[in-house]
């Protein structure tokens, strides 16, 4: 059997492929890659404090920055590698995964009771609101007609 040096390359490699795969956290969100003011919808696979794998369409090709928005943050990443619908990122500034799998809260919307002191109801009739002159008038409108029973036929 052949034992594994510190010194070889092959060794390295996977070393640090474990180290890397260690942090990685198995997610479903949704995401935008945005590249020279485009947007592209993507879906996060999985997540570390370092980069994000991303499946999408028309993803960017390898070595390419781009600003990754997830649940409110945006973040300045760099295409690592991209391959079919995948592609891995890298973040400029590590990010707690966990930060990134939270949905950044949306601002309440303050509902507020109307206090003014409007009356809304249509105004009814108010009596007695006429002139003495109008009154008159009014009562003579309304006044019955003679008795004609005192006159004979």
């Amino acid at each position: 059997m052949a034992e594994e040096h510190e010194d070889d390359p092959a060794s390295a490699a996977k070393r640090e492929a474990d180290e890397r795969r260690a942090g990685r956290s198995n997610v479903l969100l949704g995401a935008t890659i945005e590249q020279n003011r485009a947007r592209m919808p993507v879906r996060v696979s999985n997540l570390s404090a370092n980069g994000a794998l991303v499946i999408g369409d028309r993803l960017p090709v390898a070595d390419t920055n781009v600003t990754f928005h997830c649940n409110g943050f945006a973040i300045e990443s760099f295409v690592i590698w991209s391959r079919d619908r995948h592609a891995g990122l890298e973040f400029a500034t590590p990010v707690p995964p966990e930060a990134l799998g939270q949905r950044a809260p949306q601002p309440r919307i303050a509902i507020t009771k109307d206090t003014r002191n409007v009356d809304f109801r249509r105004p009814g009739f108010r009596g007695n609101q006429m002139t003495d002159e109008e009154q008159e008038f009014f009562d003579e409108l309304n006044r019955p007609p003679p008795d004609d029973s005192d006159k004979g036929p």
